[in-house]
């Protein structure tokens, strides 16, 4: 199923996001790969969900990674696509980043210079500038994501816990993304 634009879905810590994501045909899927925070995914547990999906582009999320070292463990047990991160920590391990990036960025900060085939994500209040490709952070909004689309920019939706495995409903996620479809 072809979606209207480009759809990142962040935080995803199971296999029924995962799964559920990539049949919607969601363009990315993003895993906490900080060890010590919120969400956090493992190597081995991420390559369990891996060997169940096919189709979406795999974004490591990495905020707050205080070693710079670690990044290339992150890249050799994930092997993402994207690199996704804030500003603070794109100027601290940018310089060892060879992979495309997306950048969170907030109204204040101004884009820097980044690898070719990388993305910026900003929130649905900011205009958006003359960013190369844009993604806006919809915070699972329905009003949000139609702005986006209008705007011809891509949106970042969020994984929701999984409390036992196998139950979970999708409401939020399934009205914005069966919206998305193209008819």
């Amino acid at each position: 199923m072809p979606l209207k634009t480009v759809v990142k879905v962040s935080t995803i810590t199971n296999l029924s996001d995962a799964r559920y994501c990539a049949g919607m045909g969601v363009n990315m899927l993003g895993f906490n790969v900080v060890e010590g925070t919120t969400g956090y995914v493992s190597p081995a547990f991420f390559q369990e969900l891996r060997g169940w999906f096919t189709g979406p582009k795999i974004v490591a999320e990495i905020y707050r990674l205080n070693a710079p070292d670690l990044l290339l463990a992150i890249i050799e047990n994930y092997k993402p696509d994207f690199i996704e991160l804030n500003l603070n920590d794109f100027q601290l391990l940018g310089k060892n980043i060879t992979t495309p990036v997306i950048l969170r960025l907030n109204n204040e900060e101004l884009s820097p210079e980044l690898p070719e085939g990388s993305f910026v994500i900003t929130s649905a209040d900011r205009k958006i500038k003359s960013y190369p490709p844009i993604l806006i952070d919809t915070q699972n909004d329905q009003r949000n994501a139609d702005l986006a689309v209008q705007q011809h920019a891509g949106i970042v939706l969020f994984g929701t816990w999984e409390e036992k495995t196998g139950q979970k409903t999708y409401d939020e996620l399934a009205h914005i993304l069966e919206h998305l479809t193209v008819d």
